[in-house]
């Protein structure tokens, strides 16, 4: 081969054919070290749980829970009031295959729904929670992924 070792043009083969192959954004966030919101794959479609009969004096939340590619199935969501301390008791649910929760017996108040689930960034929204009503809530964390 003139001079040339076989490893040597392996390398500058492998090189050339690579440099064909056009870097799909998971790769730029390699290099970037920067962090994305893609989604893996897709769930089920999300599903809102039938409404629970309400109990006198209490109020009731439907809702789901999903990302831009699906439901997120069996994710535990807290109920805090403001001004509970951290370690005080919450109210939860958590979500079933289709990323349904029911919150079916609340006193009436204030409420922050919270939800923490794996490779999503945490969410929560706030709701006004009365006596003989059943509101509807959808939680929707966002998917990140950090490349180090």
């Amino acid at each position: 081969m003139g001079g040339i070792s076989r490893p040597v043009v392996l390398v500058l083969a492998s090189l050339a054919l690579s440099a064909c192959r056009s870097a799909n954004p998971k790769d730029v966030v390699r290099m970037t070290g920067g962090c994305t919101t893609q989604v893996r794959a897709k769930g089920p479609t999300p599903r809102l749980p039938r409404s629970p009969s309400l109990k006198p004096g209490f109020g009731a939340v439907v809702g789901t829970l999903a990302d831009s590619g699906g439901a997120l199935p069996h994710y535990p969501i807290l109920a805090t009031t403001p001004g509970d301390a951290p370690d005080s008791p919450h109210a939860s649910a958590t979500a079933d295959s289709v990323g349904g929760f029911v919150f079916d017996a609340l006193p009436p108040g204030q409420y922050r729904l919270f939800v923490r689930a794996f490779a999503h960034r945490p969410d929560s929204t706030e709701i006004e929670v009365a006596a003989g009503r059943v509101d509807t809530v959808n939680l929707s964390p966002q998917f990140f992924e950090c490349v180090r």
